[in-house]
């Protein structure tokens, strides 16, 4: 193997070490922010738990409160209070329950405080029936029973109990929901530093072979001068080469590295969410928490359509990459056969946009079918997406045959290219102007890269707001 072979083989086997970097990353970033959403889960349960609870409690409390107080000074206010707590506690109380239906020893706490709840009820309405039949001594011969006391004691222990085993479910819960975050963090770290060395080694690389291919070029030069033209055709081949090379460690320090950017912040993002829910807890305030649960979500959300934004780049790349290596086998194609399918495929998004779509004689030529219909599938469905809205779309496809070349030009009247795009629309990941139609920006990369496969050359010439013309030079007879 030759030095420039050996260090192409190194610059694959660095990318390919960086995407399995980006995938492993990616999938352990999906798991850690599944998990500590379910930490997050559980801790906001365990704080639904103690305000149900205190919900309960505090029910009970002003149900006896407005009942005494009504005894004692006949006062409506506190009948008031009274009715409207009582009616209160056995919705508090089914709820607590199923609250705690996961756990069987907080639901045996809540059972005890379930009957000790349905005894004080139970003597609150007996009091009031009291009350009702004017028996007013009677009742407050039951309030002042020790029995009752005995009974607010109970509830408050039992209270007390579960309140006690609920907050130590939830230290626990986050802490775990803590260490997760923790995880989380420190992997989006190490996946971008990884990613950023992986890259710089790349870049010294490519360095190193642009002053390799320098030195080769001079000493070429001046051992074959008898051949200069042959070598400058052969040096601008090797350039492209290299441009293409530059352009793939760009996107992977760059556009591959952008969303690792966005889950590093976002991660910092559930860190103080969590520093927050641990204050929010010691604050009680319920308005706040729903608050910070909404941002909760957000970053989630955030972190996701960054991990799937990679996935989408990892995959694009791949498919250029298994359409360079697949073997191409000429044989003779029909155009006007193929490009009357590729019509009659795009005829229902043509006929929505109010577009003509016209197809002049085309040649015979030898290629491979699938290049082909890929390269100007591409074009024409490009041509119908980008129309120029509130003017009928005209394109058209005609073709002229010059010594052994077919010129094929896909023509459109829509909204056009500037010149300052016209090269950077081929390049992969690229768009230009308005980001109005779906799209990766891989389309025109690959149609580039299948007409030079199969020996031929493509052109742009288009003004903003008149349209674009692709020129697309093929050989008649093209062997692979």
């Amino acid at each position: 193997m030759n030095p420039t072979q050996l260090r192409i083989s190194s610059q694959s086997v660095l990318l390919a070490v960086g995407f399995a970097i980006l995938t492993v990353m990616a999938g352990a970033s999906v798991w850690l922010a599944e998990r500590s959403s379910d930490d997050t889960r559980w801790v906001a349960h365990s704080l639904g738990v103690e305000n149900e609870l205190s919900l309960l409690q505090l029910a009970v409390r002003r149900a006896e409160s407005g009942q005494r107080g009504y005894l004692l000074t006949q006062d409506p206010d506190y009948l008031k209070v009274y009715e409207e707590s009582v009616q209160t506690i056995p919705t508090r109380m089914a709820n607590l329950k199923a609250m705690v239906d996961d756990n069987s020893e907080q639901t045996a706490r809540v059972q005890q405080l379930a009957e000790v709840v349905a005894a004080k009820h139970d003597e609150l309405l007996k009091i009031a029936d009291l009350q009702r039949q004017g028996r007013n001594s009677d009742a407050l011969a039951i309030i002042r029973d020790p029995a009752g006391q005995a009974t607010m004691g109970s509830f408050t222990d039992v209270g007390t109990a579960v309140r006690t085993a609920e907050r130590a479910l939830l230290a626990d819960r986050t802490a775990r929901s803590a260490a997760t975050a923790r995880w989380l963090l420190a992997t989006t770290l190490l996946g971008a530093v990884a990613i950023m060395v992986l890259a710089g080694i790349s870049i010294l690389l490519i360095r190193r072979s642009n002053l390799s291919l320098a030195r080769a070029q001079q000493a070429l030069a001046e051992s074959n001068s008898h051949l200069e033209e042959k070598v400058a055709e052969r040096t601008v081949d090797l350039q492209d080469a290299n441009d293409e090379l530059q352009r793939f460690a760009y996107i992977v320090s760059h556009d591959l590295r952008s969303p690792l950017v966005n889950i590093m912040g976002f991660t910092g993002e559930l860190d103080a969410i969590r520093r927050d829910l641990i204050e929010q807890d010691r604050r009680d305030a319920d308005e706040q928490r729903s608050q910070i649960y909404e941002d909760f979500d957000e970053a989630l959300g955030f972190i996701k359509a960054s991990i799937s934004k990679m996935d989408r780049l990892i995959n694009a790349i791949l498919n250029l990459s298994r359409a360079g290596r697949r073997d191409f086998n000429p044989q003779q194609l029909d155009l006007n056969q193929m490009l009357k399918t590729i019509q009659d495929a795009v005829m229902h998004q043509a006929q929505e946009a109010d577009a003509v779509i016209e197809i002049g004689p085309m040649p015979t030529i030898e290629s491979d079918r699938l290049a082909i219909e890929q390269i100007f599938s591409n074009l024409v469905d490009n041509a119908v997406k980008y129309l120029k809205p509130g003017r009928p779309g005209r394109i058209g496809v005609t073709a002229t045959e010059r010594g052994g070349f077919v010129i094929i030009r896909v023509e459109d009247n829509g909204r056009g290219i500037d010149a300052a795009d016209r090269e950077r629309v081929f390049e992969l990941f690229r768009r230009a102007g308005a980001q109005d139609r779906p799209g990766e920006g891989i389309g025109l990369a690959h149609v580039r890269a299948l007409v030079r496969r199969v020996g031929g050359k493509i052109r742009l010439d288009s003004e903003p707001g008149e349209g674009s013309t692709f020129t697309v030079i093929l050989p008649r007879s093209w062997r692979a």
